[in-house]
């Protein structure tokens, strides 16, 4: 039992509290559905229709009343009740806050993954995942039928996921016929794909659990005191994560190596490429040997120092010499200059981005190149909270990909994502949100001066005047950076920003007037990212494919977009899926190819399965203008605080009118 739910329990119970349930019995009462829906309940503060929870879990919505009803029987003796409001919905209510987290941390826990549920077929596929991969000799499926309590059927269907994963390893599940199934293939796949899929589910990094315990705990913490050392000793720089995930690989290996499994020895020659790895690898073995009393071939050395290659180690002294290193000084230009010309974001000279770039992507790099996986806890928070950073990260992964042809995947997008939010914040607070102002004057060199000095004179911490230029030339100039037009002339043409016009010496009418300009993002009247001709109301799709096509064939009917725009929205798919939760999906093409911004909604007849799991029935599918566009974050955190929103999207969801989700959506 665990310890640390017993000792909750004496303290409840010396305060007067009598606890109604073993912890097995909390864990047995209930289904891992009705688990579902109380932690779904747990994370509102707000009444949720039976509806909204049927269509996140992908079930009916008889399915869950009738559940809530059975959980209500019990829920009381847990500290919980869920209330049932009359032509509402359902709201969680905690009733004693001691008993509700006692009983429910534990069980949270279980949910998270550190405990089997055999009913889940995820976590049918993990058990034989395990299973098979730690065990040396066939497994009949007679066996494994008694330990999960399924049947064949069962177990035959979840093989064709297992063999799935498998593949990506390139590991073999072998039927020999009277003796079992078992994988084959390379102990460093095995390994791999042990990690990746076993011991790296949650943000803790490791398995509590009896069920998926793969490695000894006790030395599983002997070999992280022993990295700490080393880190210490060599003035490492390192990650908790990277510290918990370096340990658990090389406990792996204790396993492995006991039961007589070893790597195959690698065709690298690490010391002369990678001393520094080499030293500390050598270093690292040496004392676990010693605390194991196994012995570590050399290729097992090896087999570290690509898991060391995958960390952020490196000696603060090493930092100046770093960026030379597999070519990632040249990545980073490629993604500055990708960053600049997509976005218009100058980060050339912020030389702390560029560092904090390149300590990530060496390692990042390594990682991909020798299949390793690496957690991103805070993924799901960053694509809400940081969408427009996260975008800029998709494409600077793209950068790296074009590079190694390697997947980049979603977690490191996510990481960069933070350096680049870091970098558009100090971005932010040098420019003090001062837009940029060119002036155009037909009257000459003088009174083209008069103008720029009096203008930043007067709007001196609001303005940033960066030139003057003639009508003339002004179709030579890059309007990329450029956010305002002050013009002594009328300017007929359309150059895809504001323009200005002003008197030669400016007057208190010209000054308001251009007040009127600084306001950012003044782009948001109702209507003007939305026109009703772009919005589809409960449309009969099935999948993720037949949505985007459905939605880019539209557009592309009303000759707003590239031939190949499908292609473009797909590939951005495809390099870090698009849904946010709450029944929300908002796809878009990687790089903005579009004359204008604007928005186009597609609401479903029911919920499809979007990635990872997650439910969507509502769409919009985003562009942004290739012209100059100036700040978007207002734009984005409109609409991401309305995609938050479960009251407007289930509004959203049940509109019958265009005129009503344009009305909800006030875009």
């Amino acid at each position: 039992m665990d310890v640390k739910f017993v000792e909750d329990c004496k303290t409840i119970y010396n305060e007067g509290v009598l606890l109604p349930f073993s912890e097995k019995e909390v864990r047995e009462l209930f289904s891992h559905r009705q688990k579902e829906i109380i932690l779904g309940l747990s994370k509102v503060n707000e009444i949720v229709t039976s509806d909204w929870i049927a269509k996140n879990l992908g079930i009916s919505d008889r399915t869950v009343r009738s559940e809530i009803k059975n959980v209500q029987k019990e829920s009381a003796q847990y500290g919980i009740s869920i209330e049932s409001i009359r032509g509402k919905g359902y709201q969680l209510k905690i009733d004693n806050e001691q008993l509700y987290k006692t009983y429910f941390n534990q069980w949270t826990k279980e949910m998270k993954g550190e405990s089997v549920d055999f009913s889940n077929p995820k976590d049918r596929v993990l058990y034989l995942l395990k299973r098979l991969l730690l065990e040396q000799i066939e497994i009949k499926l007679e066996v494994i039928e008694d330990e999960m309590f399924v049947s064949k059927s069962t177990i035959q269907n979840d093989l064709k996921e297992v063999k799935t994963i498998l593949g990506k390893y390139n590991l073999q599940l072998v039927n020999r016929p009277h003796y079992g199934v078992y994988v084959e293939g390379e102990e460093y796949m095995k390994r791999l794909c042990l990690s990746n899929n076993i011991l790296n589910r949650n943000q803790d990094f490791t398995i509590k659990d009896e069920s998926f315990q793969v490695i000894d705990q006790t030395i599983f913490e002997e070999i992280k005191e022993i990295i700490i050392k080393k880190v210490i000793k060599y003035k490492i720089e390192i990650s908790d994560i990277a510290l918990e995930n370096l340990a658990t690989h090389i406990s792996i290996a204790c396993l492995r190596i006991k039961e007589g499994f070893v790597i195959a020895k690698f065709d690298q020659l690490w010391e002369k490429e990678y001393p520094f790895e080499k030293i500390v690898a050598t270093e690292i073995v040496k004392n676990v040997e010693e605390v194991t009393d196994l012995t570590f071939p050399e290729a097992e050395v090896d087999y570290i120092i690509v898991h060391l290659l995958g960390t952020k180690l490196l000696a603060k002294d090493k930092l100046s010499k770093y960026s030379g290193y597999d070519h990632v000084a040249k990545i980073i230009e490629t993604i500055l200059e990708k960053l600049k010309s997509d976005f218009n974001w100058d980060l050339k000279d912020d030389f702390e981005f560029i560092q904090a770039l390149t300590l990530h992507i060496r390692p990042a790099m390594n990682r991909l190149r020798y299949g390793l996986n690496i957690r991103n806890p805070l993924l799901d928070e960053i694509k809400i909270k940081y969408p427009v950073a996260f975008e800029g990260a998709v494409l600077a992964g793209k950068c790296i990909e074009d590079y190694l042809s390697k997947d980049v995947g979603e977690h490191e997008i996510g990481y960069i994502a933070l350096h680049i939010g870091a970098a558009l914040e100090r971005r932010k607070s040098r420019q003090e949100n001062v837009k940029r102002a060119l002036i155009v004057c037909a009257s000459g060199v003088g009174s083209s001066k008069l103008l720029y000095y009096k203008l930043k004179n007067i709007f001196r911490n609001e303005l940033d005047i960066v030139g003057t230029t003639n009508y003339y030339q002004l179709k030579k100039y890059d309007f990329n950076s450029i956010d305002l037009i002050i013009s002594t002339i009328p300017i007929n043409e359309d150059l895809g920003l504001p323009v200005q016009v002003v008197n030669t010496f400016i007057d208190e009418n010209d000054i308001e007037e251009i007040k009127s300009h600084l306001v950012f993002d003044k782009c948001n009247e109702e209507g003007s990212f939305l026109s009703p001709d772009r919005i589809f109301i409960h449309q009969e799709l099935n999948d993720r494919e037949s949505v985007i096509h459905f939605m880019c064939d539209q557009l592309s009917k009303q000759r707003v977009v590239p031939e190949d725009y499908e292609k473009l929205v797909t590939e951005r798919e495809l390099l870090a899926p698009t849904s946010f939760g709450n029944l929300v999906a908002i796809p878009h093409p990687l790089t903005p190819v579009t004359e204008e911004t604007f928005l186009t909604i597609c609401t479903l007849k029911r919920p499809i399965y979007w990635s990872n799991n997650q439910m969507v029935q509502f769409v919009c599918l985003l562009n942004i203008s290739k012209g100059p566009k100036g700040e978007l974050d207002h734009m984005y955190q409109t609409l991401i605080s309305i995609m938050e929103d479960k009251t407007a999207v289930e509004g959203l969801i049940k509109s019958h009118s265009r005129k009503e989700i344009m009305k909800i959506m006030n875009l």
